[in-house]
């Protein structure tokens, strides 16, 4: 094993990988190990579990698992040595530099860094400008929308600067060439003359961040907002940033979402400007487009509560009817603040401060029965009406999955619109039952299946069980594939724990693969390994011997006399082998 390796060993081991998947999860304690929703993949009910004591996570809805250095490459889009980096500095163990090259994850990685610093550069830049005599009209416009220094500072706000070549001067005197900042959205060729032209120019600037804080991309304001040209200018897509999957706010929101275990939608940046000036910091927003269902699964790692509080007009209304099929679609428990007409969250902070907005927050409605009661304004109490909210309701609902919420969702419509529940649930469409994943299994005897999960939480068994049995004892495909999996990797590393690459190598694997993994969730469930195990050898010893029977000879009278030769034989190995097994 290299240094480099051996580095990378001692990281994994002192990283807490309930520390690392907690600031993109909310996990709770389940046993000895945490359940969560996947980040990986949609779905309502937990099936993503981390395992503290093996340093894994599994997710048993997608199959996918690893160790942090998986995580962090998955879930932040991170090259393997920038994961690795990171934990290096979370652990405080220094890496040696002796890794062998990666072209192309060196390449990617090396194009996301050269964005990063081109956006970091620029955001400095930006926050200077705004702090400096320039930047006077841009601080008096954020005094005027009540926005203090303080939450300011707090989200990185700036100003685009004054005089053209500003921004290109700084980006190159920090060595950040500027083909990297046209990449990043900052500067752009112009028509005439091939000059570079600054997208943010005489703008005031909010940062978007990524959830570690590095700024992504950026949504500027004109200002003064008068003059001509487009009110909003937002950077464009990139590699570091999916206008679609990112949230204004959310980095500076998430620990007072976790601390409220609820958090705030909002249409616009300003409308997160303004809450978090009066003192409600568990707001954010859609970054530059509608809300989409990538964004509530975002939020999702975080709450299971969101409230909408969209703007009090048609459009405002609208999108809040639009987000109540996103919220029933991601399994999220969802409320509905509507404000008056011509009000927007802003409006609301900036006229009647803290007060005003809780008033409007507490009484929100809950989602479906706010959707019920627009659609009544819109399409009335004729039959004609209420026909037309039941098919917009069942587009809603056709997203639930859960059959009891789907019940209740349903019973409520009937209720309200008081219309006949058997003919409504005619109308509806019936959820598709959950499925547990492995329901459907390839039959696969329990002692074999328990002979990996002992193998699997112990892995000193791998070898054991040759010495003290043999892989004929094993009847079923995949657990003869699973076994020679853990016995090649426990031979590559016998100081090492085979689980993690065992683990990482699930996604897409057998049923098999699948229900021996669930045990990572529950290892409690094997609290006497050692007699376990010597168990478990003995029930497929003996299951070994019953295989052996003989086959029914009929009236010959010399193979009768040794079938029952054998069948002796047999019962005296089986009743050694019952002898041997340990009382459980």
């Amino acid at each position: 094993m290299s240094p480099f390796e051996r580095a990378v060993r001692d990281i994994l081991d002192r990283v807490s990988l309930v520390q690392v998947v907690s600031e993109y999860v909310q996990l709770k304690k389940a046993g000895r190990t945490y359940k969560g929703l996947c980040p990986f993949h949609q779905e309502k009910t937990p099936s993503f579990g981390v395992n503290e004591e093996k340093k894994v996570f599994y997710c048993f809805g997608c199959q996918f698992g690893g160790n942090a250095v998986t995580f962090l490459q998955r879930v932040a889009g991170l090259s393997k040595i920038e994961a690795i980096r990171r934990l290096s500095v979370m652990s405080g163990i220094p890496l040696p530099d002796d890794r062998g090259p990666d072209p192309a994850e060196d390449a990617a990685a090396k194009e996301r860094a050269d964005l990063v610093k081109a956006l970091q550069v620029a955001s400095e830049f930006f926050s200077d400008r705004l702090a400096s005599p320039g930047g006077t009209a841009a601080r008096e416009y954020l005094e005027s929308r009540g926005i203090g220094r303080e939450v300011a500072t707090a989200f990185g706000l700036g100003f685009g600067g004054l005089r053209h070549g500003e921004l290109t001067a700084a980006l190159e005197h920090r060595k950040v060439p500027l083909r990297h900042a046209e990449a990043a959205g900052l500067v752009s060729r112009s028509h005439h003359g091939g000059e570079w032209y600054e997208r943010f120019r005489g703008r005031l600037v909010c940062p978007v961040f990524n959830l570690d804080g590095a700024p992504i991309a950026f949504s500027a304001r004109l200002i003064p907002p008068d003059e001509d040209g487009p009110k909003y200018v937002n950077s464009p897509e990139s590699p570091v940033f999916r206008k679609g999957e990112a949230l204004f706010g959310l980095h500076q929101a998430r620990r007072a979402i976790r601390q409220q275990k609820s958090a705030v939608m909002v249409e616009g940046n300003f409308d997160v400007l303004s809450l978090a000036a009066v003192g409600i910091g568990n707001v954010v927003a859609p970054m530059g487009t509608a809300l989409t269902g990538t964004q509530v699964k975002l939020l999702k790692r975080f709450t299971d509560t969101v409230t909408v509080m969209f703007d009090g007009d048609e459009a405002g209304r609208k999108a809040s009817r639009r987000a109540v099929g996103l919220l029933v679609e991601a399994g999220v428990e969802g409320r509905v603040a509507a404000l008056p007409d011509g009000e927007d969250p802003d409006s609301r902070a900036r006229s009647l401060g803290e007060p005003g907005v809780r008033e409007v927050l507490d009484r929100a409605k809950p989602m479906f029965t706010h959707l019920i009661d627009s659609l009544v304004k819109i399409h009335g109490w004729t039959p004609h009406g209420r026909r037309t909210i039941v098919e917009e309701a069942r587009e809603v609902l056709a997203h639930e999955s859960d059959p009891t919420r789907h019940g209740i969702y349903r019973q409520e419509l009937a209720q309200r619109l008081q219309v006949d529940l058997s003919e409504l649930r005619r109308l509806l469409r019936e959820p598709a039952a959950l499925t547990e994943a492995g329901r459907d299994v390839e039959p696969c005897p329990k002692a074999e299946r328990q002979l990996l999960e002992l193998m699997v939480l112990h892995p000193r068994f791998i070898p054991r069980f040759l010495d003290e049995g043999e892989a004929s004892l094993l009847t079923h495909p995949e657990v003869r594939d699973l076994y020679a999996e853990l016995y090649e990797l426990y031979s590559a590393d016998p100081d090492g724990d085979p689980v993690e690459a065992f683990v990482e190598r699930g996604e897409g694997g057998g049923p098999v693969r699948l229900l021996v993994s669930r045990v990572l969730a529950t290892p409690q469930m094997y609290r006497e390994p050692d007699a376990d195990f010597a168990a478990v050898l003995a029930t497929l010893r003996a299951a070994a011997l019953e295989r052996e029977k003989p086959a029914d000879v009929g009236d010959d009278f010399d193979q009768g006399l040794q079938a029952l030769a054998a069948t002796t034989a047999l019962k005296r190995r089986q009743l050694d082998a019952r002898a041997a097994k340990p009382r459980t």
